[in-house]
């Protein structure tokens, strides 16, 4: 366990990302002027990379491959020598609190998989969302996509580690926990959702209030949201879709007349409050959960902004020893 006061280190995938090396050489920039006693270990090419020399806080690491979206579980395995799996294998061999990474998810999870620790008493990994909510509060969504699917006792598991870490991060002092299903009733859905349903509510360690139906997942009334990875990705992804279609439909509507041109010029500070509530730029990212150090993965477009928050994210779940706390939850639930 990282003790405070000791030099946190990072490891920053400089090369998986959308728009490449030069946000993240941006990102990290403005991270070692607030952060000088943390170090950066930068995976990444050289040459590209130039601009972070001058930071006695930061390593750079020469790696010349990059993980594709494409690449297989077989493709992530050989390309040891991608700044990905180089990022990964440093927290591995214990060179590093904590990982960030705009590399697709599905590599991402798979190096993972492939080159980390999961923690003791933890099945299957799983990935969490933070989602921006209409009372502004947020709420943890997990499994987002880690899995196809999942066993009731794995859905418990997802609950003990999305209530630490709203706990621990968001400050939330008895985080209320959801599970996603069909309707809000105890016997609503299959075998898995009805015996998860009575694991969590059998469980005292945490704050289980029962089913939600995908309509209300944005409201903000639970801080946790437990799923399987299948349902979870499908509702994350069609949030996502319908966010960017209200926009572009509010968008073509306020422009297509003059009077819709004055409206939109007069709410203009309103409109670009709205889009920042439900940017994901300010969120920090998407966390890989039941592993033995913080993985953060960034979306794949991320700017040096986006990216920066992630590293932020990063940087406060080590801090705040989050890893540890579910390492404990997950010990107290099986002794």
């Amino acid at each position: 366990m990282l003790k405070w006061g000791e030099n946190m280190k990072l490891a920053i995938d400089a090369m998986s990302g959308d728009l490449g090396s030069r946000i993240v050489v941006d990102a990290c920039l403005k991270f070692v002027e607030k952060h000088p006693n943390v170090k950066l270990l930068v995976t990444g090419k050289q040459e590209e990379l130039t601009l972070l020399n001058n930071y006695s806080n930061v390593e750079i690491i020469d790696a010349r491959d990059v993980v594709a979206m494409t690449d297989s579980v077989l493709g992530v395995r050989r390309k040891k020598e991608s700044s990905l799996v180089k990022a990964l294998m440093l927290s591995s061999d214990n060179r590093a609190d904590g990982v960030v990474s705009c590399g697709s998810t599905g590599a991402y999870y798979t190096a993972a998989m492939l080159f980390g620790h999961r923690l003791e008493n933890v099945e299957k990994s799983c990935l969490m969302a933070q989602l921006p909510t209409v009372n502004g509060k947020g709420t943890c969504l997990l499994d987002v996509g880690a899995n196809a699917s999942n066993t009731a006792s794995q859905l418990e598991s997802f609950a003990i580690m999305g209530s630490v870490y709203a706990s621990a991060i968001n400050h939330i002092e008895h985080p209320t926990v959801a599970l996603l299903n069909i309707g809000t009733e105890d016997h609503k859905g299959d075998e898995v959702h009805t015996e998860a349903y009575r694991l969590l509510s059998a469980n005292k360690n945490i704050h289980f209030i029962g089913n939600i139906e995908g309509r209300d997942l944005l409201m903000g009334e639970v801080d946790v949201i437990v799923t399987d990875g299948f349902s979870g990705n499908i509702a994350l992804k069609s949030m996502e879709g319908t966010a960017i279609i209200l926009m572009k439909l509010m968008k073509e509507s306020l422009m297509s007349d003059f009077k819709g041109k004055i409206g939109a010029l007069l709410a203009k500070k309103n409109l670009y409050s709205l889009k920042d509530r439900f940017d994901y730029k300010s969120v920090g990212g998407a966390l890989m959960m039941g592993f033995d150090k913080a993985i953060v993965k960034a979306h794949g477009g991320s700017d040096a902004v986006a990216f920066l928050s992630a590293m932020e994210l990063t940087y406060t779940m080590v801090k705040e020893n989050v890893v540890e706390k579910m390492k404990e939850g997950m010990k107290n639930e099986n002794s």
